[in-house]
């Protein structure tokens, strides 16, 4: 590894050129299915020593295929990971490192655009919002499906945003059924579908039967599930006669801690027990090789490079590939040179500012690089329990060289150019005493970053706190956070959550305070932004919430949630065409969410494209919207469009859900004088001026 940068060069070369043709006919003729299972655990399946958890189906994958005994994630969250894998790059390359980063760069590519590029339709199914198309992994792909319906999109945060896995399943098997059959060996187009199964990710909530037959270990239920749905899958394949055919990958993005070094879930430290993932290669029929198991350590970075090297796909993306391929060694053919595995969270410093960690794997040995530096022997230690840097000093200077200088080779990251706020917007953060909202976030004191493993039980005492907000028990919350603000005066997530906290009281002033407060400690903090915005519109100051808003949609182009507000304060002044813009683009980014169907609805009706507003206003209604003020703008829209029984029994239908909306009685006054129906117009013209006395003389005249 003394040479990294010369064999950098000579496995990329690899990578684009080494992998022998395919002995079944045209390359471009084999089904490929790449699937991704989120937070599982290497050990957790039979094939690699699994004793408690039935997972049959992905056994046999492993049996009939390639399995990878040490295969290791780069990043133990989700989004970061999943870049890596569709992007064969490292994290440091595209800068999405962490819950919070931005999207993919333009200039980075993306798997399917070199599957689409050779005649093949592509097709992604995802199970959480965690990877919708914001992030940019939709490039390439004819078909992305991150449709959510009503009931799965109940939350405010994206990230909580998820369906099973036999609904996506069926969706992909629907997407299949329903192709045309042109070309191919089989009578149909080649495919590469990626499907995304969330389910073992917290929290675990496996159906029947496999809630009660794993009673006690859902997240072992959550698996047993996952792997039922995936031999649906398989058997479906089969049927069709595409199983055999079809190169199919199965992996996982990360692991999961399970209460090993303290932590519950992922993505705060990178032990194994979060990075050590499945790898199974299920080859297609023309490409004999003999089913074995590799073990010595690969990463995820390999598998876009190894897919195109299999089918002998020579495309301009094996120019950005960091990652080798494994073809030659899937094949039979050759062992490529022995490479270490990096690996990284900056989930602590980001979300804590506290230090990242990076690390390097070997065969053997992991090294941490992190304040305390860490070793470990995983031969003889595979727990990760006996911290070997003080023993073995010339092995760890020696892994902290190899880390520094692959950080080095691959550390040219692409950059997105940020269009510059406005000048007006800019202003208006100053008066609003917010200056420092260029900066990056930083801890006040100036001390060195803290070491994530000294900072364990704040870390869970935190989550902790999460969880009471959660749970709508605030107050307690706040207790807990409380102990901990003398303890931690420079963390900017307690003023955070206790602002949550106040919010969910509709404590309005003390969340303002506590939400400036966390701003100060970190001004680049995207939630903490729009909850202070959320204030603000709560306090009847929309003028103060709009340059926060536009903030966060300037630096965070991701976060649906700011465009939708800010669409709400477009209305409130007014601006009906710019409400317009705002609402348009929320609504289809998420379309499964019926409050952004709603009100992109009624912006529509407010610029009297009534027309246009039918669409949104039904699908909210549809998505399971009940409310006095849904109902009243789609009367209204299909009032003005000569409908007017419709638009009766939508203001009637208002009037029952709120029958104090003066607005809706007279409009259906109107409505019944449309329809020559005077005594009924009357009547309800008498109750609404019984409702609202002041607008009563306006109207007067219509109704003698």
């Amino acid at each position: 590894m003394s040479r990294l940068s010369q064999l950098a060069l000579v496995l990329t070369f690899i990578a684009a050129f080494g992998a022998p043709a395919p002995t079944c006919g045209r390359e471009n003729e084999t089904p490929v299915l790449l699937i991704t299972i989120d937070t599982l655990r290497a050990d957790r399946l039979g094939c690699y020593g699994a004793r408690q958890v039935r997972t049959p189906a992905m056994d046999a994958l492993a049996a009939q295929g390639v399995r990878f005994e040490r295969a290791l994630s780069h990043v133990p969250l989700t989004p970061p990971s999943h870049a890596v894998i569709l992007t064969g790059t490292y994290p440091m390359y595209t800068g999405v490192r962490e819950f919070t980063s931005g999207a993919l760069p333009q200039g980075v590519g993306v798997i399917a655009e070199a599957f689409q590029r050779h005649g093949y339709d592509t097709a992604a199914f995802v199970s959480s919002a965690a990877l919708e198309s914001s992030w940019g992994f939709s490039r390439g792909f004819q078909l992305y499906d991150d449709y959510f319906n009503a009931k799965q999109a109940n939350t405010g945060n994206p990230q909580a945003i998820e369906r099973r896995a036999e609904e996506t399943v069926r969706r992909l098997l629907t997407w299949l059924h329903s192709r045309p059959a042109t070309g191919g060996a089989g009578g149909e187009r080649p495919f590469f579908v990626w499907l995304h199964l969330y389910d073992p990710h917290y929290p675990y909530d496996p159906p029947e039967p496999f809630r009660s037959r794993y009673a006690g270990r859902l997240y072992d239920g959550e698996i047993a599930y996952v792997d039922h749905q995936l031999a649906r899958l398989f058997q479906d394949l089969r049927q069709r006669g595409l199983y055999n055919r079809s190169l199919i990958v199965l992996l996982s993005d990360h692991g999961e801690s399970l209460g090993e070094h303290g932590e519950d879930e992922h993505g705060f430290f990178i032990y194994d027990s979060t990075l050590h993932v499945p790898l199974i290669f299920k080859l297609p029929s023309g490409l004999v090789a003999a089913p074995r198991v590799i073990r010595r350590p690969v990463g995820l970075i390999d598998v876009a490079p190894t897919l195109l090297a299999l089918l002998h796909l020579v495309d301009p993306l094996s120019r950005q590939f960091q990652g080798i391929s494994l073809a030659p060694e899937l094949l039979g053919k050759a062992e490529p040179p022995p490479r270490p595995v990096y690996s990284e969270t900056f989930y602590p410093h980001d979300s804590f500012g506290w230090s990242e960690l990076r690390g390097i794997s070997t065969d053997r040995f992991k090294y941490i690089q992190a304040p305390r530096p860490e070793l470990y022997d995983l031969r003889g230690d595979p727990q990760e329990t006996h911290n070997l840097c003080d023993e073995l000093p010339s092995v760890a200077a020696g892994l902290r060289s190899q880390l520094e200088r692959l950080e080095k080779v691959y550390a040219a990251a692409p950059r997105a150019i940020r269009t510059p706020l406005p000048a007006e917007t800019v202003d208006k953060l100053r008066s609003l005493g917010y200056v420092a909202y260029s900066a990056p976030a930083a801890i006040a004191s100036g001390e060195p970053l803290a070491d994530p493993k000294d900072k364990l039980q704040v870390f869970q005492q935190v989550v902790r706190a999460q969880a009471l907000n959660e749970a709508r028990r605030p107050e307690e919350s706040n207790r807990l956070l409380a102990t901990l603000v003398s303890r931690e005066p420079h963390l900017f997530v307690i003023p955070f959550l206790q602002a949550e906290n106040f919010s969910q009281l509709h404590r309005w002033y003390e969340a303002e305070q506590s939400y400036r407060a966390c701003l100060r400690l970190n001004p680049h903090f995207e939630r903490a932004l729009m909850g202070l915005a959320r204030a603000y519109l709560a306090e009847g100051e929309p003028e103060k919430a709009r340059p926060l808003l536009e903030l966060v949609v300037r630096e965070f182009p991701r976060d649906i949630f700011a465009l939708y507000a800010l669409g709400r304060v477009a209305q409130r002044e007014g601006n009906h065409e710019q409400a317009y813009r705002y609402l348009l683009q929320a609504a289809e980014a998420m379309p499964y969410i019926p409050s952004f169907q709603e009100e992109l609805g009624i912006a529509l009706v407010d610029l009297a494209r009534f027309q246009e507003a039918l669409g949104p206003l039904l699908r909210a209604s549809q998505l399971g919207q009940e409310d006095a003020r849904l109902e009243h703008y789609l009367g209204t829209a299909l009032a003005n469009l000569g409908r007017f029984q419709e638009a009766v029994q939508c203001y009637q239908k208002a009037l029952k859900l709120e029958p104090k909306l003066a607005a809706a009685r007279l409009s259906l006054a109107f409505a019944y004088l449309n329809l020559h129906e005077p005594d009924n117009a009357r009547r309800e013209f008498q109750a609404f001026c019984q409702q609202s006395p002041a607008q009563c003389s306006r109207y007067r005249k219509s109704f003698e």
